[in-house]
């Protein structure tokens, strides 16, 4: 029966009890090194790529000029660990420095709506009202020229019913930013809408939402509300797989366009296989140079990296299990958990039976996970 000895006295013991086995062991908590099913969540090893990300991101920090970089590499390179440590990158050194969006999606949705929606959503009212407040600062000013560089008539028109509703009252105004916010979610416009932001027309196609987060970005930027919009989409490949043409055309001209619409404020950074930007390229060919930013992934290419790339996970693993327990009297052990002749024998292994020219990161640090989980499932036994 299965899990029949699972809360029994012979069962696996609690798991803080195996943690303190193993840092008295070995000085860690856990298996440093992620399977292959651990996609997300494990540590990050900088490579020549990170360079030219970073080089990227400081120039748009700089001049606000949109970037759209390609991370391409085959499956199992390193992709969604590069874009979610720049995730959590941006998040850490920007947020003392201005608002800005920091949209990471690890599966884009096959229509672009989804994507526009979330954008908004990120946004939210607090962005709204805050602008609106910087705005009424500036009402002796002509609104009209203050609001000179928005394009479309019903953005501009929901921005003064809000200034008006803030020079009014705040339970005027709380009521009118939901409303707004309502509306550019693409929900129906109701009377409700109508007479009180003076909107006629729902903002129901990509084509639409696409303006209208135009002309809001450009707004919180002239109200120095808004910094910047970073954009990490993953997985692109994923809409050429099991999609019709048409569908994955549609989705490119859509990014097309969002890439057009902000030639300021936008920094996209999409990663996706090599071979599915080659076929983009190919079926929208005024896609071809937005994506010719392209930062390549290698594989391992032979035991030096292979190596480095097992101390660097072994490494990382021992010092945050020494910050874990620091409130706690466990001593460190020091017994060798996966030593480097194992893990380069694992790399020259996996490497004859590789169809590519090196190995998968993926492929690696899986075997380096099978092999410390030999490991720890001796200690644990003679525990």
């Amino acid at each position: 029966m299965p899990l029949e000895n699972l809360f029994t006295d012979e069962a696996v013991d609690t798991p803080e009890k195996t943690q303190k086995l193993l840092y008295e062991k070995f000085g860690v908590l856990t298996n440093p090194f992620p399977s292959a099913g651990q996609t997300s969540g494990h540590p990050h090893m900088p490579t020549e790529a990170d360079k030219q990300v970073d080089t990227a991101v400081k120039i748009f920090y700089s001049d606000r000029k949109s970037h759209v970089i390609s991370i391409t590499a085959s499956q199992g390179i390193g992709k969604t660990n590069l874009l979610n440590a720049y995730e959590a990158a941006l998040r850490e050194k920007l947020s003392p420095l201005g608002f800005f969006v920091i949209r990471y999606v690890a599966d884009p949705e096959p229509s672009f709506d989804p994507l526009i929606r979330s954008l908004f959503e990120n946004l939210g009212k607090d962005f709204l009202r805050s602008s609106i407040n910087v705005l009424s600062e500036k009402q002796d000013n002509n609104i009209d020229q203050l609001l000179e560089f928005v394009r479309t008539v019903e953005i501009k028109l929901m921005l003064q019913a809000l200034l008006n509703a803030k020079n009014e009252s705040e339970e005027k105004f709380d009521y009118r930013l939901s409303l707004a916010h309502q509306w550019l979610l693409g929900m129906p416009v109701r009377k409700v809408h109508q007479n009180e932001l003076n909107v006629n027309f729902r903002l129901d196609t990509v084509e639409a939402k696409t303006r209208a987060l135009r002309d809001l970005v450009y707004f919180g930027a002239e109200m120095k509300t808004l910094a910047g919009i970073f954009l990490l989409l993953d997985e692109l490949e994923k809409q050429d797989f099991s999609l019709s043409k048409t569908i994955v055309l549609k989705y490119l001209s859509a990014l097309r366009a969002l890439i057009d619409a902000l030639p300021k404020y936008l920094f996209l950074m999409v990663a996706l296989t090599t071979d599915a930007l080659n076929r983009y390229r190919e079926m929208l060919p005024a896609i071809r140079g937005r994506l010719s930013n392209e930062v390549q992934l290698t594989p391992l290419r032979n035991e030096e990296e292979a190596v480095r790339l097992f101390r660097f996970y072994l490494e990382q693993a021992k010092r945050e299990a020494k910050n874990l327990v620091s409130d706690k009297q466990w001593q460190r052990g020091n017994e060798t958990l996966l030593n480097e002749d194992s893990a380069r024998l694992l790399f020259y292994q996996l490497s004859k039976g590789s169809n590519i020219q090196g190995v998968r990161q993926r492929d690696y640090l899986n075997a380096l996970y099978e092999k410390a989980n030999e490991s720890i499932a001796n200690a644990t036994h003679e525990f």
